[in-house]
């Protein structure tokens, strides 16, 4: 990764100046933080709560050096109109998405926990309106979900990353900390949403693919195929099978546990989201 920190001596082309020299801990710290969560979205072991944890850890670091004394001098050095939009927008459009992916969790708990409810209440019995409500709600919750994902995407088109050499070494970072941001929410709605459209299995090839699966560990398979696996079983129930009902709420109790870790750090994580906006706009108006 490119460093952040450049030399402290002003180019005789341009006006910008640098970051403090790199030995500060936080400056230290956000690099090291921008790094690892780049390299966790691009490892395939790395789970979903690792990598929003891995986003709550740069956005702390984020936030401890917006507060240094040199950052307001570093932003006072240059202004310019546009990297300021670009910045105080991007951090708007971040706060909306983020806002959205916290209330597809919060609505999918519910329907996890109405599930599990409603199955220990009638010991297995008549299911089926149970499953049809499930089905309906995460009917509901799909729409959702594409819709954040239209503005994922339209915030990746948004999120033009023409860091040049005349921008100072703080504005840059602020742009890398918003691409990866977009990237490491869509990830954490693919969790929610499985693969991509036309890919999903339907009915009972998406039964067939799940029993036929290997065994993995719990984290590996709630990124995986948590969600559809319980879908799976829910077919299943429906449909007569027997020997699918302790299976279906461990699946539910593990769900249920793993999307209630997520939910609390997506509300850290917007928290700070809005920290950082707020001062960015002391800031920039000061």
């Amino acid at each position: 990764m490119e460093s952040i920190v450049a030399n402290s001596t002003l180019s005789s082309h341009s006006r910008s100046i640098s970051l403090p020299s790199s030995s500060h801990p936080f400056i230290l710290s956000l690099e090291q933080n921008l790094g690892r969560l780049r390299s966790s979205e691009n490892a395939s072991t790395s789970s979903t709560c690792q990598k929003l944890d891995g986003l709550k850890n740069l956005y702390e670091s984020l936030d401890d050096v917006l507060q240094l004394p040199l950052s307001l001098k570093v932003f006072s050095h240059e202004r310019n109109g546009k990297w300021e939009e670009e910045i105080l927008d991007g951090s708007l459009r971040l706060l909306d998405i983020c806002g959205t992916v916290k209330d597809i969790y919060f609505q999918m708990k519910e329907t996890v926990q109405e599930l599990q409810s409603s199955l220990r209440r009638k010991r297995f019995g008549e299911l089926d309106s149970e499953v049809d409500t499930y089905m309906i709600s995460k009917k509901r919750l799909n729409k959702m979900i594409f819709r954040c994902c239209k503005e994922l995407k339209k915030a990746e088109k948004n999120c033009t990353l023409e860091l040049t050499d005349k921008e100072v070494d703080l504005v840059k970072v602020i742009k890398q900390v918003q691409e990866v941001t977009l990237t490491t929410l869509e990830s954490a709605v693919s969790f929610i949403s499985g693969p991509k459209a036309g890919s999903q299995p339907r009915g009972w090839s998406l039964v067939s693919r799940m029993l036929q699966s290997k065994t993995t560990s719990c984290k590996e398979q709630s990124d995986n195929a948590g969600i559809q696996k319980i879908e799976a079983e829910l077919l299943l129930l429906k449909n007569k099978k027997p020997n699918q009902e302790n299976d279906l709420l461990k699946q539910l109790g593990a769900s249920d546990e793993n999307i209630q870790e997520l939910v609390e750090i997506l509300e850290v994580v917007f928290r700070l989201l809005l920290k950082i906006r707020v001062s960015l706009l002391n800031i920039l108006n000061h």
